[in-house]
């Protein structure tokens, strides 16, 4: 495997789409759930989710703003360390809106009901079948 870009490790999270996010819970356990980045993810590796604001991860990520994405498919495994930051502008929310999330959430950006978390890439590992890990900060 050819050492992985910024770029590359993007695409593939955009393909995988579905993810296992895990933050800290009440009392320090690990707490994980699967998320959909609906191939929202920057070329630097942020991945975008949607939230409903009365969630145990929204509460983990305001009290701990750590997680750990973990992505898995074809023989290849991803896990994005990074730092949660939660939205609320409806500017932002509709930049990163796709028809896949009204089944969720139906078409309303009112941040009363939705939030948009940013998980900004801090460190990214990246396994291959034959090839190991290969580690990019």
């Amino acid at each position: 495997m050819a050492a992985p870009t910024k770029e590359t490790i993007a695409e593939a999270m955009r393909e995988l789409d579905i993810c296992m996010m895990t933050t800290t819970g009440d009392g320090g356990w690990m707490v994980s759930r699967p998320m959909s980045n609906n191939a929202q993810v920057d070329w630097d590796g942020d991945n975008w989710f949607f939230s409903r604001p009365d969630t145990r991860k929204m509460r983990d990520i305001q009290r701990d703003p750590r997680v750990t994405l973990d992505f898995e498919g074809d023989g290849t495994w991803i896990t994005i360390r990074g730092e949660a930051k939660v939205h609320t502008d409806a500017e932002l929310m509709r930049e990163h809106w796709t028809p896949d999330i009204e089944t969720w959430f139906g078409g309303d950006l009112d941040p009363d009901k939705v939030r948009l978390i940013q998980v900004e890439a801090v460190e990214a590992e990246i396994y291959g079948r034959d090839e190991g890990i290969v580690k990019m900060s």
